[in-house]
């Protein structure tokens, strides 16, 4: 950089400028987003929505389990009062619950994918209304005819076990929606002319499916913030270093499965610590995000972007060769050189970028992968920075190395 000298004198008024209002437009930001969210699980990202219905699938698994237990015990009650033809009909009625239960318990255990578990909360909850309208069914339509509050309460108790769940309000909505209507149909084909009767059953189970709904979002918005915390970058929005590793063993094992290559690119921003100590920390915190904005413009929706350190970052392409990524890596290397950032005063700034870039060799751990990477990021800097390396440059470098070295020798 020219003019340091100038530079360095205005350094202590450059800090004086306060980060704190960028970083409360970013939190702000980050739970105007989280708001969003609770509505549909649209934008979530899949590391996002893997560890949510992995929570509702241990959930799940307690929930089915306690009242496939639980279910047959309670015919004891039925045979002290009812007659003992309805008794026996509702004892294989609960019997056929509990065993539709331990099936979703057992298919829980065996296979824990999002659809899958989507398809289980359904049943979940379709399950017992299918139960509680067929246990009506036996029970005498007749005016005094009694029906035991088990059994008049059981779709408001099912409509509550929904709040046990952090799910989104469409989420939400649908599952409410999976008890609501088998119920209304039930309700309006025996309706002998009580409107009150309807309307009240029909409210309640409304006031339950609200206040299930608020607990629910309750739950998402602080599972979203501590994931928010614990795994994003509060700066770039980036997912940090830990997630990263996380999603890219995953990516290793479909590359096992599918036999699809993935590639890794390492970037590091070339003299950014100069940055910092001319420009300070502020100016440095914008031009990370700028980078971090770069990635997301130039990079697919499937790639994982993170933040890895610093000023570093990390990206990793599924389905992407070692040719095709190397391009990706000039492409956004040439609009991070390009994109002026600019200053307090009126000036802009450019900054460049080091690369390294590796395909993923089957068979091997992650961490290697990783490794190597690194090894070239820190080549494509030795060797002047403002440089894409790959597997294949440095094979050629160090051939022509290894060339030189006995040329020198003969």
């Amino acid at each position: 950089m020219s003019g340091q000298t100038d530079t360095q004198r205005k350094e202590p008024e450059r800090r004086k400028h306060s980060q704190r209002p960028a970083k409360q437009s970013l939190y702000l930001s980050i739970i105007s987003h989280a708001r969003a969210d609770a509505v549909s699980s649209r934008f979530h990202s899949a590391d996002f929505t893997q560890t949510r219905y992995g929570y509702v699938a241990a959930r799940l698994k307690l929930m089915c389990l306690f009242f496939a237990i639980m279910v047959p015990v309670f015919a004891l009650f039925d045979f002290l009062t009812l007659p003992s033809e309805q008794a026996q009909f509702l004892l294989k009625a609960r019997i056929a619950l509990s065993a539709s239960l331990f099936l979703l318990v057992y298919v829980l255990h065996r296979q824990v994918s999002v659809a899958v578990i989507r398809i289980i909360i359904t049943l979940t909850f379709l399950v017992p209304t299918v139960f509680y309208l067929s246990s009506m069914q036996s029970f005498s339509i007749t005016p005094d005819a009694g029906v035991p509050l088990f059994f008049s309460m059981m779709p408001y108790l099912i409509m509550a076990m929904l709040g046990l769940f952090p799910l989104t309000v469409s989420g939400g909505l649908f599952l409410a929606g999976v008890i609501i209507i088998p119920v209304a149909l039930f309700e309006a084909n025996r309706f002998n002319g009580d409107y009150y009767a309807l309307f009240n059953t029909l409210w309640l189970l409304s006031l339950f499916a609200g206040i299930s709904l608020w607990l629910q979002t309750g739950q998402l918005l602080m599972l979203l913030k501590l994931y928010r915390e614990s795994t994003v970058d509060p700066l770039t929005e980036l997912i940090n270093r830990r997630v990263l590793l996380r999603q890219a063993s995953q990516e290793q094992k479909k590359s096992a499965e599918d036999l699809q290559p993935f590639s890794v690119m390492m970037f590091d921003l070339d003299r950014f610590k100069r940055i910092n100590d001319y420009h300070g920390h502020a100016v440095g915190d914008q031009v990370l995000v700028t980078v971090a904005r770069i990635m997301k413009q130039e990079l697919r929706n499937t790639d994982i972007i993170a933040r890895f350190g610093g000023e570093e970052f990390v990206a990793v392409l599924p389905g992407v060769s070692l040719g095709e990524a190397t391009q990706v890596a000039q492409r956004v290397a040439d609009s991070i050189r390009n994109k002026a950032i600019p200053l307090n005063d009126g000036e802009s700034l450019y900054v460049t970028s080091s690369i390294g870039v590796t395909q993923y060799k089957t068979g091997e751990d992650i961490e290697l992968t990783l490794k190597r990477v690194d090894d070239l990021l820190y080549q494509a800097k030795a060797s002047g920075r403002d440089k894409v390396v790959d597997d294949q440059n440095m094979m050629h470098a160090t051939g022509q190395l290894i060339a030189e070295k006995v040329a020198e020798v003969a």
